[in-house]
């Protein structure tokens, strides 16, 4: 486990969701068998549901795993449209809160998308609240508004690239 600038841990390791479909929930099952404690998806990938399933089905109590999301920059116009984004992830994973949320691209209303994952986490949705794919230059200008400083900048590496 690392632990976060905001006293969350987050495991070292974690299963990525992007790309399955209709096997998510069984390979969210048997990664879980294999160790895997973090499972990562995003609206995008349009398999929250099936993540959900395999959080359900896994075998794990709720409080053992650690379940990341992201909101898309489409729904990155406003301070509303986030929050229902937020809270249309909650409902397609079925679950009460994220552990670690986050803007998926910094592109659209970031310093607005950004307040409301502040206000979310205040409010118990959220535990950790991070970016994806910022590069400095993004950090720098979203650190100017910020009150909560981001506890992960995610930048997807993998061996194809």
């Amino acid at each position: 486990m690392y632990l976060l600038n905001d006293g969350n841990r987050i495991p070292k390791l974690g299963l990525g969701c992007w790309n399955l479909r209709e096997e998510t929930a069984e390979v969210i099952r048997e990664a879980v068998k294999m160790g895997y404690r973090l499972l990562d998806t995003a609206a995008y990938y349009e398999n929250e549901e099936l993540v959900g399933e395999g959080i359900r089905t896994c075998g794990l109590p709720r409080s053992e795993l650690f379940v990341t999301t992201k909101v898309w920059p489409s729904e990155m116009g406003s301070k509303d449209s986030v929050r229902r984004s937020l809270e249309a992830s909650l409902k397609r994973l079925g679950l009460e809160y994220l552990d670690l949320f986050l803007l998926h691209w910094p592109i659209g209303a970031v310093s607005e998308a950004w307040a409301t994952l502040e206000q979310a986490q205040a409010e118990g949705l959220v535990k950790s609240i991070g970016v994806s794919n910022f590069r400095p230059v993004h950090l720098d200008e979203l650190l100017k508004t910020a009150r909560v400083c981001p506890t992960v900048n995610q930048i997807e590496f993998n061996p194809t690239m």
